[in-house]
């Protein structure tokens, strides 16, 4: 599971969101987001390692810890560089990682066996965590 964990954390786009040189400054709202989507990343992430990790979720032959860790794979698609538009509208930003992830969920449930749930549940609470932010 180590690998797996060192796997995750090598995805997560949102470790970097310093600008290089010559890249526009990133707006504080548009940090804001991406430090939210980050902190739910790693909280999932780790979650999902802890149910890895517990015989619990695993005794029954199927392994919810890793029905969760797909889910994050999957989330980690997501496009985290925001457009022209998106640096001059948070919210606008927002509504598109929202919508990309429903996109996600939508492809997460036709592709994966996820039979108690966990999996879609990472993906709904990633959502949750993007919510405040969008348009209202």
């Amino acid at each position: 599971m180590g690998r797996l964990k060192s796997l995750l954390k090598s995805l997560a786009p949102h470790r970097s969101q310093r600008a290089a040189a010559g890249d526009p400054v990133l707006p504080a709202e548009i940090i804001e987001i991406q430090s939210a989507w980050g902190s739910a990343v790693d909280a999932e992430s780790a979650l999902a390692y802890r149910h890895t990790s517990d015989p619990y979720f695993t005794s029954d032959g199927h392994d919810v810890g890793r029905d969760e860790t797909v889910a994050i794979l999957y989330a980690q698609r997501i496009n985290l560089t925001p457009t022209a538009s998106e640096l001059a509208d948070s919210a606008l930003y927002a509504d598109r990682l929202l919508s990309d992830l429903e996109a996600i969920k939508r492809d997460y449930r036709s592709s994966e066996d996820d039979p108690e749930g966990y999996g879609i549940g990472t993906l709904h609470s990633l959502s949750r965590a993007l919510a405040p932010f969008r348009r209202a």
